[in-house]
C-alpha cells in the first residue's frame, strides 16, 4: 500500500506497553498497568512507507494518540496510515538518540533559581521555559533558551536494552520568546 495525502505507512506492534522488538532492537516502553495514557499506549512504530524525511525501516517516535484504539488511522492488522504532521516525533536511532522531525525540538527544562539553599529533590523546574538540546529542522540552535507557553512540554519515555531514556520535546508553534 502506497500512503497519500501526506501520510507515512507504519507497523505498530500493539502490545508493545511492556516491551516490543522491532529491526532487531529491544525497546522496553512501559509498565501495563501504567494509568498514564502517554506511557503506556504505543509510541514506536516501523516505517513501512514513509517520505523524504524519514524511510522504511526506520524507527519512528510518534505521539499515542495515533495508535490508541479506535484510531482513525488503523488500516488492518498491524499497519496504520498516519498523517506526516507534529504527532511524528522524531526518527529513534538504535542508540536511543531521536532526530526530531515536523517542527518538533528536543530539550531540557530549566531549573528555578533560589537564594537560598534548597535539596535537589524538592527544587521546581519553570513550567515556560526550555532549553534545546536539538533543534530538528527548526531556526533555533542547541544550548539557547525558549519561553514557550505554560506546560508546553511533552516527556518521552522509553527503553532500550535495559536503559531507560527521558526526554523533552515541544514543537515550535508553542514558542513565544528567545535568548539570542
Amino acid at each position: 500500500m502506497k500512503p497519500v495525502n501526506k501520510k507515512i505507512s507504519v507497523r505498530v506492534n500493539m502490545a508493545q506497553k511492556s516491551s516490543l522488538s522491532v529491526a532487531g532492537v529491544t525497546f522496553k516502553i512501559a509498565n501495563l498497568y501504567e494509568v498514564n495514557h502517554r506511557e503506556k499506549e504505543p509510541i514506536l512504530g516501523e516505517i513501512v512507507s514513509g517520505n523524504r524525511h524519514i524511510r522504511q525501516g526506520q524507527i519512528g517516535i510518534f505521539h499515542h494518540n495515533n495508535f490508541s484504539p479506535p484510531s482513525p488511522f488503523f488500516v488492518y492488522g498491524d499497519l496504520f496510515s498516519v498523517p506526516f504532521n507534529k504527532t511524528v516525533f522524531g526518527i529513534l536511532h538504535p542508540d536511543g538518540n531521536i532526530m526530531p522531525l515536523c517542527g518538533n525540538i528536543l530539550c531540557e527544562r530549566v531549573e528555578k533559581e533560589y537564594k537560598v539553599y534548597i535539596p535537589p529533590e524538592q527544587r521546581e523546574k519553570h513550567l515556560d521555559r526550555v532549553v534545546v538540546t536539538n533543534p530538528g529542522n527548526t531556526p533555533y540552535k542547541v544550548g539557547q533558551l525558549l519561553f514557550t507557553r505554560p506546560y508546553a512540554f511533552y516527556e518521552i519515555v522509553y527503553n532500550i536494552d535495559g536503559k531507560e531514556f527521558r526526554v523533552h520535546k515541544i514543537h515550535e508553534e508553542m514558542v513565544v520568546g528567545m535568548l539570542e
